[in-house]
């Protein structure tokens, strides 16, 4: 899950579309070569987990075949309730040994049978001399993983990258703007049915959560406020212009919960041993990233600046790109299939 990327296609298996981008890592800024958005049906894919498999797989096969795509290794991501993410603290050792234990380790931290995980683990302070060392463990149950790298495969892929999906949006923070290696933010990822919140200082995950939550709630409460469509909401959110009363009070609920683990998430981190003792700015991505309301609702509760991530910042985009990108919500749609692209040069 932390390895390199390297020459790989990036496919960003979200809940409402399959992303699928080709970057020219180059001498110079990467460049994004090939670019495809598939709508999905609605519960192709629920909760991070593939629930009509053969609509996936004909959906990412159609992409290759349309970007005329020839390389066959890709990078994709996971999330949900089958990944667990988690900073532990460990007694301090070189990685061979590292990885003998690992397995003890995680079986005090992850709520699943050891025996249905795939398990992966980062040193983030290797160069401390400190007794304890921390360190990031990432456990995924294996029929997650299974299932993606046979959906990849039967779409004419070879799966090199399984990330998460809340690495990939940090990484394509972190190389969009500079100020990301100083200070402390809160990531927050807004897919269709799950967000993906992280909170990163100086580089270094502090915490990260999928919520089960995303653009469908909003939406929903759309449909029942105002008798529409689920899709003619979910296009009214993606290009929301002025809002009317009725719907602005209708999105109040869904709001709040999106804003609330955000303020717990400040609380933790304000709190940690290690913690510079602030948030500095709360970054919003994907296609919810500009949901009516939000962002002003967060900047009020927690009085600190709230931006939305363009991951083109960390790349070069042809005018067409861009057009495509207008369409499906604008550029922070890409974070994930952008930090997936990018985990291959220079990390």
């Amino acid at each position: 899950m932390f390895g390199k990327s390297r020459g790989t296609v990036a496919i960003d298996l979200g809940s409402g579309q399959v992303k699928m981008l080709t970057l020219e890592n180059g001498s110079g800024t990467p460049r994004i070569g090939a670019l495809g958005i598939e709508r999905l049906q609605h519960d192709a894919i629920v909760g991070g987990e593939i629930m009509d498999y053969r609509v996936v797989v004909d959906a990412v096969r159609a992409l290759r075949e349309r970007l005329d795509i020839k390389a066959r290794a890709a990078a994709t991501a996971v999330s949900g309730r089958d990944v667990i993410v988690k900073r532990i603290k460990m007694d301090r050792m070189r990685d061979a040994e590292a990885r003998k234990v690992i397995r003890w380790e995680a079986e005090q931290h992850v709520p699943f049978d050891m025996d249905s995980v795939s398990l992966d683990f980062e040193v983030l302070d290797p160069e401390s001399d400190g007794l304890q060392m921390d360190v990031l463990l990432v456990a995924a149950k294996m029929d997650l993983v299974e299932t993606r790298m046979r959906l990849l495969e039967e779409a004419g892929f070879d799966t090199a990258v399984i990330d998460v999906d809340s690495f990939a949006v940090q990484t394509a923070f972190e190389r969009a703007y500079d100020h990301a290696a100083y200070g402390s933010f809160c990531l927050v990822n807004i897919g269709r049915e799950i967000s993906n919140l992280s909170v990163v200082e100086q580089r270094s995950p502090v915490l990260t959560r999928d919520l089960a939550i995303g653009t469908r709630r909003f939406a929903e409460a759309l449909v029942k406020e105002l008798g529409i469509a689920l899709d003619e909401a979910e296009t009214r959110l993606r290009q929301p212009g002025e809002m009317d009363a009725a719907s602005r009070e209708a999105l109040k609920e869904p709001i709040e919960s999106l804003v609330a683990p955000v303020e717990r998430a400040r609380s933790i981190l304000m709190s940690g041993e290690t913690s510079q003792g602030r948030l500095d700015e709360v970054v919003l991505s994907g296609g919810g990233a500009r949901l009516p309301g939000l962002g002003e609702a967060i900047e009020r509760r927690l009085g600190t600046k709230v931006t939305v991530l363009d991951p083109l910042r960390a790349v070069a985009a042809t005018a067409e790109v861009e057009r495509v990108l207008a369409e499906h919500g604008g550029p922070s749609v890409l974070a994930v299939a952008v930090g997936l692209g990018l985990r291959g040069k220079g990390l």
